[in-house]
């Protein structure tokens, strides 16, 4: 099972950065392995014998991210310029984005830079400058908070990136807030992690990091692409489905409770698949190829690629589906798994014209269900199946996904 990507990295490896506190065991790139080394609570890497960047990474399930970190670096540069900072999206060595701390030789005028690499290649996209924090102290840590999510309504993957000081407020804005769309929607790739690059003539600094840690955000859903998620009493970005029951939720908390926060107190996560290819003569479960609601909170709640795994406490179940317009007749979905096995589907068409169950071919099917215990969470996946045999359908879009709505039930 996965359960998101963190690292506190309490533990001793030398040449390599071994498995992460989450779970995932780390790759290296550009021969990064040989001068990373984890101990007592801090990954380093370098010092490089050339210019490139030294990447240590994991696959984490999911392209979206919203990922932080504290990062130092040893030294200033020599000459030029040096970096430490944090990957995303990353389909191979040759192409991802990267957010980073930017910290300029002698003067340690302190910079941040959003970046990407395709095809192998370097291209800087933003660079700004960074007020109140003084120039950089070698050994200084900093807080690095780095977002890369696609966003449907743009078409593009929105970059967001901000630095402040360990002990410090997190500011509420971003420093850097900028489109790119270079890595596609269905092309982005999974595996993220930390960077490090000195430009120097001859290279000497070291990267440091410390508590690398995702966070739980949701990715919107807009309705002009999703429409059986639409919430019309909400205003995107918020209209998926659960994220407008987290803010309706929130609304009614914070008359009983100020601090009460539901999107902030319980879990979410969402999995998703586009484009299937279904054949009608045959019931199968849904493999999905993305999550889109990552997790933040101290549970049991994971994934994988076929379902979603739930513990202790009830939970709102929601799947969905859209199929490609066909001339033929319904398609039904089901939960697979724990108290609901079965019990509950739903059906639609594929041509409005073929009758009146679904509506232009969507379904949507919800239920409050319970989990099961922290050592065996209940796992709940989608099956399709057809009514009679009458071809292969295509799925546009389809996703199940859980909000958590209480500890306990009795």
């Amino acid at each position: 099972m996965i359960t998101g990507y963190n690292d506190t990295f309490q533990r001793t490896v030398s040449g390599g950065l071994g498995t992460a506190t989450s779970g995932q065991v780390y790759s290296t790139a550009a021969g990064a392995g040989a001068i990373s080394n984890v101990s007592a609570g801090v990954a380093s890497i370098g010092p490089a014998s050339a210019a490139n960047n030294y990447i240590g990474y994991v696959d984490r399930q999911t392209a979206d991210i919203d990922i932080s970190g504290q990062v130092a670096l040893s030294a200033l540069p020599s000459s030029n310029n040096a970096f430490v900072g944090l990957t995303a999206k990353q389909t191979s060595n040759q192409n991802y984005y990267i957010g980073w701390m930017m910290v300029a030789a002698t003067t340690g005028i302190l910079q941040l830079r959003v970046s990407k690499v395709i095809g192998g290649s370097l291209t800087t996209l933003n660079t700004t400058a960074v007020s109140g924090l003084g120039t950089y102290s070698p050994g200084t840590y900093f807080n690095l908070r780095f977002q890369c999510y696609w966003s449907n309504l743009l078409q593009a993957n929105v970059l967001n990136l901000k630095i402040w000081a360990v002990g410090g407020t997190e500011p509420g804005g971003w420093l850097i807030s900028i489109t790119d769309s270079s890595i596609t929607q269905y092309a982005s790739g999974t595996a993220a992690g930390i960077v490090v690059r000195d430009e120097a003539t001859v290279p000497s600094v070291t990267g440091r990091f410390q508590n690398i840690a995702t966070k739980t955000y949701g990715l919107p859903v807009p309705a002009t692409t999703d429409p059986m998620c639409y919430d019309p009493s909400v205003a995107y970005p918020d209209q998926t489905s659960l994220q407008s029951l987290a803010v309706a939720a929130d609304a009614q908390l914070v008359a009983l409770d100020p601090t009460a926060s539901l999107a902030a107190l319980y879990p979410r996560v969402r999995v998703s698949a586009n484009n299937l290819s279904y054949n009608t003569n045959n019931q199968s479960v849904i493999t999905w190829d993305t999550t889109e609601f990552n997790i933040v909170t101290p549970t049991n709640l994971s994934y994988d690629n076929t379902g979603i795994y739930l513990g202790p406490g009830l939970w709102i179940l929601t799947a969905e589906y859209r199929l490609n317009t066909a001339g033929f007749n319904s398609l039904y979905m089901y939960f697979n798994g724990g108290a609901s096995y079965g019990q509950w589907q739903t059906s639609a068409h594929s041509n409005a014209a073929q009758g009146t169950t679904g509506v232009g071919g969507t379904g949507h099917l919800s239920s409050i269900t319970a989990g099961g215990t922290t050592a065996s969470p209940n796992q709940y996946s989608v099956s399709f199946g057809s009514f009679v045999a009458q071809g292969t359908y295509t799925v546009q879009y389809a996703a199940l996904s859980a909000i958590k709505i209480s500890d306990s039930f009795s």
